[in-house]
Order: C-alpha cells, then sequence, then structure tokens
C-alpha cells in the first residue's frame, strides 16, 4: 500500500493530501505526508516546502468554523 502510493505522480499524491484537508480528513493527511516525508525523493518522497504549501493552502480554503 505504502510502494503504491509512493509510485503515484507527484502531482497525485500532493493533490490527494489536499484533498483529505478539504474533506476533514486531517489525521490521514497527516499519515500521507509522513509517509512522503519518511521516504527518500528519490523513491517517491516528496519534500517538506512543497508538502506544507499544500497543506497550508488546502487549510486556507477552509471555512472559517472548520480551520484549526
Amino acid at each position: 500500500e505504502k510502494e503504491w502510493f509512493l509510485s503515484l505522480p507527484k502531482e497525485i499524491k500532493l493533490q490527494l493530501i489536499g484533498d483529505m484537508i478539504k474533506e476533514g480528513q486531517t489525521m490521514m493527511a497527516l499519515e500521507a505526508a509522513k509517509i512522503l516525508l519518511d521516504a527518500p525523493i528519490t523513491e517517491g518522497g516528496i519534500s517538506t516546502d512543497e508538502i506544507k504549501e499544500v497543506m497550508d493552502t488546502s487549510i486556507a480554503k477552509l471555512p472559517k468554523k472548520d480551520q484549526k
């Protein structure tokens, strides 16, 4: 499962994290981010800055009552 996730294109992985946040699945988004951060970039990992940007953007788009 983790290997499959890491094999996806970077844009898809980042979009999935953003979608999880938008759908209120924050813990799932954090778990996915941890997988990407733990993996070397050469094996499908993504840099901290790229993940942070997607998460910050997704959280900023949430209605104010949903932001935590």
